[in-house]
């Protein structure tokens, strides 16, 4: 957990520096609601409403803007009394899941309707994602956190306020695979602010 806050806290500092004062750059901040889906979603199928996304954006030109992403979403899910199989065990027990999803991606967004107020975009994301699955039940618990390759596909929109500000709606689905668990994939619906 400490290290998944020491990259968080990193990511926000490196983005929040002067550098967003150039022109055709901004910084975004945004609240997530997620959905786990495949193995991540059958693991944890309770909602996520603990997550945030801090992006920066460069424009290369009126339409396309490149950047770095960093979020944190936090699954739970609390089981009932049941009895559990894991490889050559089963267990009897309440259970705990926890999963904290922090994907680091390098973007490019690609907008419909540069000068109006109302700004479409589409984007597209590349990069890492640091996965930590913890399972308590009773005095025993069990833990695997690898990095996976991630892939991030984006549909939102910028709601203009000024030149500078905006308010800001997306639908992000992350894919992350490889490593130690099988396919780590979620939704995100995230509403924020553009500075």
């Amino acid at each position: 957990m400490k290290r998944i806050f020491a990259i968080a806290l990193i990511c926000s500092l490196l983005c929040t520096t002067r550098i967003y004062s150039q022109v055709g750059s901004h910084f975004a901040m945004q609240y997530d609601i997620s959905f786990g889906i495949g193995d991540l979603g059958d693991y944890i199928s309770a909602a996520s409403f603990r997550g945030a996304t801090f992006q920066y954006r460069y424009a290369v030109n009126s339409n396309i803007l490149i950047g770095i992403d960093a979020a944190w979403n936090v699954f739970y899910e609390k089981k009932d009394y049941d009895s559990y199989t894991m490889d050559t065990r089963t267990l009897s027990g309440v259970q705990c899941r926890h999963q904290n999803q922090v994907p680091i991606l390098a973007a490019v967004d690609y907008l419909f309707k540069p000068g109006s107020t109302l700004q479409p975009y589409i984007g597209f994301g590349l990069g890492t994602m640091y996965s930590e699955r913890y399972t308590e039940m009773g005095i025993w618990a069990l833990e695997n956190n690898p990095w996976q390759f991630v892939i991030k596909p984006e549909l939102g929109v910028m709601y203009r306020f000024n030149a500078r500000n905006a308010a800001k709606l997306s639908l992000r689905y992350y894919s992350g695979f490889g490593g130690d668990l099988d396919t780590q994939s979620y939704l995100s619906v995230s509403i924020g602010f553009v500075l």
